[in-house]
């Protein structure tokens, strides 16, 4: 593979792991809910808000914190907003450690020396400078992404934000 050819791929796949992280998805659309009775209500204060480590303890089979979220605000369109924001940037924040190792993979299998059909042999080799350039570029921002918005961030979020509309 010549070295013009292999910058090209490269290139390709770092433009498009950025335009992955910047793709907007699709907002999760509100279901239908019946009015809550007043037991509902009642429970309304009762019910305190679960952080996600009280939530895994408690053993919700329901599927992640997201999930949690959303069905305990199902009315209320800034909390549905945050809840989006907050995986959004999860999403993104796995694209870019996926799209890291997928980088860093292909060039480290076109490492090496080959020879060509006249016989010239060209080296191609990265210095560990350049794999930690790597690392820490994909690896710092993958990890950054799933650090500022981790669900206990979700969790921060939702307890100080006490205008959002709970449904029980």
């Amino acid at each position: 593979m010549t070295f013009l050819l292999r910058i090209s791929l490269v290139g390709a796949l770092v433009s498009n792991v950025v335009f992955t992280s910047h793709a907007q998805s699709e907002a999760p659309v509100a279901t239908p809910t019946t009015p809550p009775t007043s037991a509902e209500v009642a429970a309304t204060t009762l019910a305190p808000l679960l952080a996600p480590k009280q939530l895994q303890e408690a053993r919700y089979k329901e599927g992640k914190y997201r999930d949690y979220l959303i069905k305990r605000y199902p009315n209320d369109k800034e909390a549905r907003a945050v809840i989006h924001l907050f995986s959004r940037k999860q999403r993104g924040g796995f694209l870019w450690l996926t799209a890291g190792a997928a980088t860093i993979g292909l060039i480290t299998t076109q490492t090496g020396t080959k020879t060509n059909d006249s016989g010239v042999t060209t080296t191609f080799e990265v210095t560990p400078l350049g794999y930690g350039i790597l690392v820490g570029l994909f690896g710092g921002v993958g990890i950054g992404k799933l650090a500022r918005f981790s669900d206990e961030k979700l969790y921060l979020a939702t307890t100080k934000a006490k205008h959002f509309q709970v449904l029980w």
